[in-house]
């Protein structure tokens, strides 16, 4: 981090002003420890801050990011399972997914930027307070260094470590208890790390689920050639799709019982 900051020359004012533009918004004292390297950037936190930095310094994406130290590796807010207790968790037992909406930004570098989730649960039994959300790694990313930021209904809880394919699970507390048949809404949205161009995005199903709206919304200027709707269950099925002139395509599935929907892209030759 010190030497990106140094050798681009740039004031901290300016270098501040300039991730300002960009929509980043950090303060100059924090700048100043990181270019002292009196302080590392927290993770995954500060993960749309670097990516930032990555794009106002001119350097390669990722070439800051893959040098820190993802939250966790030493701290006791990350946890490691045996792939059984994973898969166990992944089923939330004591839920019921009624719907679930998810909107994800392709930026103009055809790269997966992020995910915003809004779920309807239900509680199925006494004392539901927490979901465990998986989030796919993608191409070329550092998936462990995903930043969560947390909407309405709930707060990050845990990281759980890379699962079995390649994924990282992120714990959403609830703001109380749920009583059996209570309903409770609660969002949010995943910051993604990824630098290769995306595939489109397939959700993991480990249960049955009432609905799925899936969105993707690409950079106006940069669309791909064809986008198809996909459920992998016995068989995979898939149904082209067409987007209109705001760069939107969407995906709808009811109810779900699948292993996997989403949307595939294509984006053609370059």
């Amino acid at each position: 981090m010190h030497q990106a900051i140094t050798h681009r020359g740039l004031p901290l004012a300016r270098l501040r002003a300039a991730l300002d533009e960009a929509g980043t918004h950090i303060g100059q004292s924090t700048l100043s420890y990181w270019q002292r390297g009196l302080r590392r950037p927290e993770m995954p936190r500060a993960t749309e801050a670097v990516l930032a930095l990555e794009q106002v310094l001119d350097l390669p994406s990722n070439s800051l990011l893959g040098l820190i130290e993802p939250m966790g590796e030493h701290s006791g807010r990350s946890t490691s399972l045996a792939a059984e207790e994973f898969e166990a968790d992944l089923r939330n037992a004591c839920l019921e997914v009624l719907a679930l909406h998810e909107v994800v930004t392709v930026n103009a570098a055809r790269t997966r930027r992020s995910v915003l989730s809004r779920l309807v649960v239900r509680g199925r039994a006494d004392g539901a307070d927490r979901y465990l959300a998986l989030h796919p790694a993608d191409e070329q990313g550092h998936v462990e260094h995903s930043a969560v930021h947390t909407g309405e209904g709930c707060r990050a809880g845990r990281m759980r470590k890379r699962g079995p394919d390649g994924s990282v699970a992120f714990e959403l507390l609830f703001d109380r208890r749920l009583s059996p048949g209570e309903i409770h809404v609660f969002s949010y949205t995943v910051i993604d790390t990824a630098t290769g161009q995306t595939g489109g995005h397939l959700r993991r199903f480990p249960s049955k689920a009432g609905n799925y709206l899936l969105q993707l919304r690409f950079h106006r200027g940069v669309l791909p050639a064809r986008c198809f709707r996909e459920q992998h269950g016995d068989d995979i099925r898939h149904d082209e799709l067409s987007y209109g002139l705001d760069g939107v395509v969407s995906a709808y599935f009811e109810p779900v019982d699948c292993d996997r929907a989403g949307i595939t892209v294509h984006w053609g030759p370059a």
